[in-house]
């Protein structure tokens, strides 16, 4: 949830609550990993579903997850997690119309970011945040919390991995692209983006509740039922909110479209390398739901097999 699913799930797109809830797990008790195999392929390779943060339990792969990330002799991610991609993805945030982020959201909602922000961290405020794009904001907050304690991303571990053992590398979309998709509702979509961002923070304060947890807590089971219904209700709260259209949108541009593009990728590079193992890792969101990534291969011609021990 990577951005309201990478945000959210794939959101996304977790809070350290849920980590710390899970140090006892040496890692997730069931990896989100499926093997695909048939149509031309010489050898069977894989989809990984990832979550886009770190620690306690995501510090390491399922024992059945790492075999097969072992035995793959190339990693492909959503984005590349290069050190250079990286950087340029944080300069591609800031604003270029002249604004200020509180500008653009005005006093009511700029408030309301302050409140969300101190109830992360009682030194926090929006002040470092106005040179960011308003859609960049709404997806950075719900995982923000988490960010905070330095943990790295499992993307980026297993990025790091395939570095240290000496694979290719490569990505199923551009950082470009990523960024561009988000960039690409109006400003008044991703002030709605963020108003109902802190909207969903604000209702899981006040309950009590903790949904980026929740989503985590289903990652580390390996739940991929729970998951799909997690996040299919993120959706759903969006869709049936005070901005419908919004949440349509959202929907079929981050998750339903990006997984026939992703899909359509992994097809190509399966055929193009038919004797290359490979291990695709994306988030979760774009494997568990259907139409998904899996679903869209199967159609291809792929038979898709869950692993789950």
């Amino acid at each position: 949830m990577k951005l309201l699913i990478r945000t959210i799930a794939l959101l996304t797109a977790i809070a350290p609550l849920a980590i710390r809830a899970q140090e006892v797990a040496a890692h997730p008790v069931k990896p989100l990993l499926w093997k695909i195999e048939g149509g031309d392929l010489k050898k069977p390779s894989y989809l990984f579903g990832t979550i886009h943060l770190g620690g306690g339990a995501l510090n390491k792969l399922h024992p059945t997850a790492q075999k097969a990330f072992d035995e793959s002799e190339i990693l492909l991610t959503e984005v590349p997690m290069d050190a250079k991609t990286q950087m340029g993805i944080a300069m591609k945030v800031m604003r270029k119309d002249g604004k200020t982020l509180a500008d653009s959201i005005g006093a009511d909602l700029s408030n309301q970011l302050d409140d969300e922000l101190k109830a992360i961290n009682p030194a926090l405020n929006s002040k470092p945040f106005q040179p960011m794009c308003t859609w960049a904001i709404a997806a950075t907050l719900p995982m923000l919390e988490a960010q905070l304690t330095g943990a790295t991303a499992l993307d980026q571990k297993l990025w790091a991995a395939a570095v240290k053992q000496g694979k290719k590398t490569d990505a199923m979309e551009t950082a470009d692209f990523q960024v561009d998709l988000l960039a690409s509702f109006t400003e008044a979509e991703q002030v709605n983006f963020l108003s109902e961002t802190l909207r969903y923070m604000r209702k899981d304060r006040e309950e009590g509740t903790n949904s980026v947890k929740e989503l985590t807590d289903a990652y580390i089971k390996g739940d991929a039922e729970l998951l799909e219904k997690l996040i299919e209700k993120s959706f759903k709260e969006m869709r049936e909110g005070p901005h419908k259209e919004l949440g349509e949108k959202f929907c079929d541009k981050l998750l339903t479209q990006r997984d026939k593009t992703m899909a359509a990728t992994i097809a190509e590079k399966l055929k193009k390398s038919p004797d290359t193992i490979h291990f695709f890792a994306a988030g979760s969101a774009h494997f568990t739901g259907d139409p998904s990534i899996r679903s869209h291969l199967e159609k291809a011609g792929y038979r898709i097999t869950r692993i789950a021990e």
